[in-house]
């Protein structure tokens, strides 16, 4: 079986054949389009900066069918240019009989994933199945009660916020997520390109940003001196000019100084993510890890732990819980809940067992602006109630929504959704299988296109939530 993570800052595709699990390729979401060839990945990279006006790198994440404004002869829009690099990638393994799963990063719209599936179905592999990145990519370890996933895509920064959940169905699910654009890779690689150019004017006169071929040569180095960076500073950097060999040093901290806008920004979004009073542990991707003195700033937070994934982890969680992702070709969804296992001791220290942190724990349902308390009274939900129920009835019968379609309950320390319908109850767009525990923040679909009802928290005023 395969899997391909579509981070755009490094496409991953992995290969699982018996107990043999390895990264079998890799690119970046680069493309050229010359007349009368498409280049992606390491061959588009290595053209970027000579070719400016022909590249592409936005693609995946722009996925549609809209007029290119510079198209070719061979890609008119930016799912021709997904097609183009997810051939490449898939070519070599149309004969595994068990198809892919597809790792996708958060933020993609219902439009975008149908696109997605038919751009990797024309490759001629099949979709197996689709997963939520930042929560396969978290699976690969137990989990304490609240997980954040931090990676960085060409062009923005994405913070995945993932609760371990109880019940019949325990595991990682992911709760929300934060974007930050203009906060992606390529913008911290254009900083520091900036930093290394000015210095080589500053010492030898030669500006290598000035002509597209030097600027080319800067950007093909620059990760081979990041990498040195982790272990060398003063760092000597070299570059050819002519028949001259030019060379300049510079610190780590001179690296990190460049970047403190950027790290400012990527802290914030952790710090405004978390839920006072709430340990969080921190997973970077391999690629945030290596940028120099980031991690070291995360790990300065305030209860806060910071672990490390390999290189292509989502690809890697994809294949360990592929029982779990893998869906009939008429029934694909974007899987957000995978049955990862609780981490050792992490269980509250409170009696009873609080399945749920109380400040994850919802207290109300909220619809159409007005918020329905939980209790231990179970709460029943539908267009035509029992008198005798406590309930939220929703007015008129809207498509898929059942008379009593589901109820919300508290119970053991932990919200639960117990769903009766016809149709089914979807916790972010995941279909409910009997019963699930709810989180903050959770949004809950009752029927196709059916209602939405949102899960969330009141407080009293000295900040306890309300019973």
């Amino acid at each position: 079986m395969l899997s391909l993570e579509l981070l755009d800052s490094n496409l991953v595709l992995a290969r699982r054949q018996g107990d043999d699990v390895r990264v079998v390729a890799q690119a970046p979401g680069f493309a050229i389009l010359e007349e009368h060839e498409t280049l992606t990945g390491a061959a588009a990279a290595a053209r970027l900066r000579t070719r400016p006006l022909l590249a592409h790198s936005s693609f995946w994440r722009s996925l549609g069918t809209e007029p290119l404004a510079r198209p070719s002869r061979l890609v008119g829009t930016t799912a021709d240019l997904a097609f183009a690099q997810a051939g490449e990638l898939l070519g070599p393994h149309k004969d595994d009989p068990e198809g892919v799963l597809l790792a996708v990063p958060a933020g993609y719209t219902r439009e975008q994933l149908g696109l997605l599936l038919g751009v990797v179905g024309e490759t001629g592999v099949t979709v197996a199945g689709l997963v939520d990145a930042g929560v396969a990519a978290s699976s690969l370890e137990p989990v304490k009660a609240r997980v954040f996933h931090l990676d960085l895509e060409l062009h923005q920064a994405l913070l995945t916020v993932l609760d371990y959940v109880g019940g019949e169905r325990p595991g990682l699910k992911r709760t929300h997520y934060e974007i930050i654009p203009r906060r992606g890779l390529l913008a911290l690689q254009q900083t520091w390109m900036t930093l290394i150019g000015e210095e080589f004017v500053r010492r030898t006169r030669f500006d290598p940003l000035h002509e597209a071929s030097s600027e080319q040569r800067l950007f093909d180095q620059l990760p081979q001196w990041l990498t040195r960076l982790q272990t060398e500073s003063p760092l000597t950097l070299t570059m050819q000019f002519a028949d001259r060999a030019l060379e300049i040093e510079l610190t780590h901290e001179r690296f990190v100084a460049a970047a403190q806008a950027h790290y400012a920004d990527l802290v914030s979004l952790v710090q405004n993510a978390r839920t006072a009073g709430v340990a969080i542990e921190l997973r970077l991707s391999h690629r945030v890890a290596a940028l120099p003195g980031l991690r070291e700033r995360f790990e300065a937070l305030r209860d806060c732990t910071v672990q490390v994934l390999p290189q292509g982890a989502a690809a890697l969680g994809a294949l360990r819980y592929a029982a779990a992702v893998r869906r009939p070709a008429d029934a694909l969804a974007l899987v957000h809940h995978l049955p990862t296992p609780r981490a050792a001791g992490d269980e509250p220290a409170a009696t009873p067992i609080e399945m749920t942190p109380a400040p994850l724990r919802p207290t109300h349902v909220l619809f159409q602006g007005r918020a329905w308390r939980i209790s231990e009274r179970p709460l029943a939900i539908g267009w035509s109630l029992d008198e005798a129920e406590r309930g939220l009835t929703l007015s008129g019968a809207a498509p898929g929504v059942s008379r009593s379609h589901c109820t919300l309950v508290r119970r053991n320390g932990s919200v639960l959704i117990e769903d009766h319908s016809t149709y089914g109850s979807f916790v972010n767009e995941e279909r409910v299988v009997g019963r699930t525990v709810l989180t903050v923040g959770d949004r809950l679909r009752l029927g196709s296109p059916g209602v939405t009802l949102e899960l969330i928290q009141l407080v009293n005023d000295h900040g306890a939530p309300q019973d």
